[in-house]
């Protein structure tokens, strides 16, 4: 089953991911997008009491867990209007830590993409998006990172960010069962200006998505680079998917 994971937290760069998921969904006909949320309590908040001396208690997480349904239900129902009929919309709540629980999802659903909402300077950020490279470094299959402005529109082009050579035979064949029939250029990067480079390039050519290779010059390579993250921010249209 060809599956989409969209981790989110109800924020409105996650909306934005799970309605951009939406329409991908149904232009590339995935047969199933899962919603996964987290309601992961620490051992420390449920030993150790708030400043206010409030523990966390078993009350507590269940009334967290009947809002996160209730969130959940209201996102679906934003959903059911943009997905096709025969696309399956499955919800998760998972107590373990946000990173641990999307790895985990993915290897037991044997996800094909997981869409990400980053977070912008201009927007309300989210946990998720503040914790976009941590998971993009752990998860094992392709990842778009998708802005809170991005919203979704037909791929046709997208531009290619690597080095000469980088696109092996491998990763084409990749990329043709990810985003059949789309049209795809390589932008060779250079050794300084990566990020604006890559987003004057993508601009200029008119493309709809923007694909990262790892590489020496990839942002795989350099995602603890904190100007990496700054340019996915600043960059409010173009979705970046992160080839493995």
């Amino acid at each position: 089953m060809k599956t989409l994971l969209v981790p989110v937290d109800f924020s409105a760069p996650s909306d934005n991911a799970a309605a951009y998921a939406a329409g991908l969904a149904n232009d590339l006909k995935f047969k199933e997008l899962v919603l996964a949320t987290n309601l992961h309590v620490s051992l420390f908040e449920q030993i150790i009491p708030s400043p206010d001396l409030i523990q966390v208690s078993k009350e507590d997480r269940q009334s967290r867990k009947e809002l996160l349904m209730q969130q959940f239900e209201a996102l679906k129902w934003q959903l059911s209007n943009k997905l096709h009929p025969d696309i399956i919309v499955r919800t998760i709540i998972s107590e373990l830590p946000l990173v641990r629980s999307v790895l985990e999802q993915v290897i037991k659903d044997e996800t094909s993409l997981v869409i990400i909402g980053s977070n912008s300077s201009t927007i309300k950020d989210s946990f998720t998006g503040r914790q976009v490279i941590e998971l993009t470094k752990v998860i094992p299959v392709p990842v778009l990172i998708v802005p809170p402005e991005s919203i979704y529109q037909p791929i046709e082009h997208a531009l290619v960010a690597g080095e000469l050579g980088e696109l092996s035979p491998e990763k084409k064949e990749a990329l043709d069962r990810l985003l059949p029939g789309v049209e795809y250029e390589l932008y060779n990067l250079p050794d300084s200006n990566i990020i604006q480079g890559v987003l004057q390039s993508a601009d200029d050519k008119h493309a709809q998505l923007i694909i990262a290779l790892p590489g020496r010059h990839s942002f795989l390579y350099n995602l603890t680079h904190q100007n990496i993250l700054h340019g996915l921010s600043l960059n409010s249209q173009k979705p970046v998917l992160v080839l493995k």
